[in-house]
């Protein structure tokens, strides 16, 4: 066997005995050599050392983490080892998902050496569980004390996030105040006085792209701050935009006041963010001094609550849901596509438009809009085209379901018998100890019994392994072809789109520029199945 080897070692905790950012800290450095030396003596090729610094137990994006599960998948290496399960995941989750799952499939063995979990050690999956239990505890545990702690901070009226809003600088005094940083803040004052004076926010934006003055992101970026703009790909983010005006023309932290709390977690486990009403947020006035003074920011206020609800880009019609709200991107710069429309001869036609074109000129080449209906059009054609491929390979297919179908069911109920026995075995086990206390069994014979019972346990568990394997394959398989036929049957002969049937199908719709001598482009379609 070739017993390759994948060590991961990870550090969540802010390092206090680092040199330098870049230097890896000593209990890095000491996992490492406590995992090589491991490696060597049980005479283990190692094939990757796989760091994760800094990064949560709880966290799924870990770099590394994900490259060596990649490596597991794709058959690269027999063993992964880590210094303690924790330190591969602290999220019973992903312990049920890839070491009682996935690595079955993918004939993988995990090995931890303090807390001694070993998927090759028969009767050992009940504590690897445990102190997965144990460990995703602690995380609760450690979320709550943390949320109560940054609650109170704010507060206090303690700033808690790594970077200040545009205009201002974190105090190099005071990590949790700001000071106000000159180029920018006059970059605020102007979007304000130019709101006020009558200009809407595409007009403030392409003025600010005439001036070629930086946008927030990259002005970030150029400032030397750590940070990375997750959209700095896209030609548009390099643009200021509409939606940016929008935003800052909002935001009561240039009259002095810190707002925190606007946004929340949804679990410590689930990092998507939902918002809170207005009356949940913290907001402290009066700790840092203003860019915006209070004549002009309740002069801009006022005149954003008179036309609230008349700026066409920010308003859906009452009378008609847009099915593709939210989904249309311009495929040559990443921006989301505007819709628009305009009256001829007593009719509206609507169609879609970059916005990175329309914020600034000469930025991006998909200049041409498409209209709305033929839009739908192309995605109802696709959609019919998909139904009808599937359910023809649906009815040659239909056999090979039922045979997985009616397997499934097989090892199901021989895993429940097997369980069943494990139990009985595991209750003569103590009964046994209980007789060798108690006189009734000798040592001997209690050896004798004990290792018969052992083996037997050995070889349900074995069985046991091979019946989840399969299961999870059959399953799997089972779950993603029953997820697309009934998709795909409830909108089979439909001949509109709708809001509801488009978010359930469609992830995004990207479209390319027109090519003026064939005059067609490029429509990419991402479906969520």
């Amino acid at each position: 066997m070739r017993n390759l080897t994948d060590i991961y070692v990870r550090l969540s905790d802010e390092d206090r005995d680092k040199r330098c950012a870049i230097d890896e800290s000593e209990s890095i450095q000491n996992q490492k050599s406590m995992l090589i030396n491991y490696c060597i003596e049980q005479g283990w090729k190692i094939h990757n050392i796989y760091c994760d610094e800094d990064y949560s137990g709880a966290d799924r994006n870990r770099p590394a983490f994900n490259q060596m599960l990649k490596d597991c998948e794709e058959g690269k290496v027999d063993i992964v080892l880590c210094k303690t399960q924790s330190r591969f995941s602290r999220d019973m989750e992903m312990i049920e998902k890839y070491i009682h799952g996935k690595f079955l499939e993918w004939n993988v063995r995990f090995v931890s050496i303090i807390d001694h979990a070993d998927t090759n050690v028969a009767g050992n999956k009940k504590a690897r569980q445990i102190n997965g239990l144990i460990n995703e505890w602690y995380l609760e545990d450690l979320s709550d004390n943390i949320r109560r702690t940054l609650h109170h901070k704010k507060i206090k009226g303690e700033y808690c996030c790594p970077y200040a809003p545009y205009g201002y600088k974190l105090n190099p005094e005071d990590k949790h105040k700001f000071i106000i940083d000159p180029p920018a803040a006059e970059v605020v004052k102007s979007i304000f006085e130019m709101y006020k004076q009558g200009m809407g926010y595409i007009r403030i934006a392409k003025a600010l792209n005439e001036k070629q003055i930086l946008p927030p992101g990259m002005y970030k970026e150029l400032q030397g701050l750590n940070y990375r703009n997750p959209n700095a790909e896209n030609v548009s983010s390099r643009q200021w935009r509409d939606s940016t005006i929008y935003y800052i023309l909002r935001q009561e932290v240039y009259t002095g006041a810190i707002v925190q709390g606007k946004t929340t977690n949804i679990s410590y486990k689930n990092k998507k963010r939902i918002k809170l009403p207005r009356s949940e947020w913290i907001v402290v006035p009066n700790m840092h001094e203003p860019i915006i003074d209070e004549e002009l920011w309740n002069a801009v206020q006022d005149r954003l609550k008179n036309r609230q609800g008349n700026d066409k880009q920010f308003k859906s019609n009452t009378d008609e849901i847009n099915p593709l709200r939210g989904i249309v991107f311009c495929k040559e710069c990443g921006s989301g596509m505007w819709r628009m429309s305009y009256q001829c001869s007593k009719q509206r036609y609507k169609y879609y438009r970059c916005r990175t074109v329309k914020n600034s000129v000469g930025v991006c080449n998909n200049t041409h809009s498409i209209r709305q209906i033929d839009l739908e059009d192309l995605i109802l054609k696709e959609l019919h085209k998909m139904s009808e491929t599937y359910f023809d390979e649906n009815e040659i297919k239909l056999q090979k379901k039922r045979d997985s179908q009616n397997r499934l069911s097989t090892l199901q109920e021989e895993k429940r018998q097997i369980e069943n026995k494990i139990a009985k075995l595991q209750n003569d086990s103590v009964q046994l100890y209980k007789d060798k206390l108690s006189g009734i069994v000798s040592d001997e014979q209690f050896k004798i019994f004990s290792d018969s019972f052992n083996s037997e346990l050995s070889n349900y568990n074995e069985r046991l392994e091979l019946i989840e394997k399969e299961c999870i394959g059959l399953s799997t398989e089972k779950k993603t072809t029953f997820s697309r036929e009934m998709i795909l049957e409830k909108y089979k002969n439909i001949d509109k789109l709708t809001f509801e049937l488009v978010h359930e199908l469609i992830d995004k719709v990207y479209v390319g520029a027109l090519n003026l001598e064939t005059k067609e482009r490029e429509i990419d379609i991402h479906w969520k199945f």
